[in-house]
């Protein structure tokens, strides 16, 4: 069995102190701002009960081979941005060949949607092949419970991902994402 579960909430600040995502706190519909994207068998929903307070969570789940994205592309007014978020990842099994991950992207895109980079706030087992590149960059998470996280993106981009001109980007994609196809 290879299963991934993502759950994240508060997924709440991207740019100067405003939201720019709509529904960024899961508290509407997941209709409302976002998308989903799958293969495989997976679950895709929002509850209040995942996390131990009174407001919504969404979770991601996949059990077996296929890969799952939830996801919402906003315009920004540069990379003068936080991304901040409560998350808890959790994998089961491990393979060689269909190994699991369950990760949070962050991908910068140009005017016309072509990804210039990618982020990736990640838990992996043993197996994983994903590599830091001047394009991609990779931050291990290793804490199993309910954990916040807060990415300054200026800093983001101009110290971990050189391939990425940050006058260039113009949109970010926010993503809950997990596979277990090997990536």
């Amino acid at each position: 069995m290879r299963k991934t579960i993502l759950l994240m909430t508060l997924l709440a600040v991207l740019g100067f102190s405003q939201n720019l995502l709509t529904n960024g706190d899961f508290e509407q519909d997941l209709s409302s701002g976002w998308t989903s994207e799958t293969s495989g068998s997976v679950t895709i929903n929002r509850n209040a009960g995942y996390q131990p307070d009174p407001d919504f969570e969404a979770m991601e789940s996949l059990y077996s081979l296929g890969w799952g994205r939830l996801n919402q592309t906003v315009d920004v007014p540069g990379i003068t941005l936080t991304l901040d978020f409560w998350a808890k990842f959790e994998i089961y099994g491990n393979s060689s060949t269909c190994w699991p991950v369950a990760a949070v992207t962050l991908s910068y895109l140009d005017a016309m949607n072509s990804k210039l980079g990618e982020t990736r706030v990640y838990c992996h087992d043993q197996y994983c092949t994903w590599t830091n590149t001047p394009t991609l960059s990779l931050i291990e998470v290793t804490n199993p419970d309910w954990t916040h996280y807060t990415l300054d993106v200026a800093q983001e981009v101009s110290s971990n991902l050189p391939g990425v001109n940050p006058g260039d980007v113009s949109k970010v994609t926010v993503s809950l994402f997990d596979t277990t196809a090997g990536g």
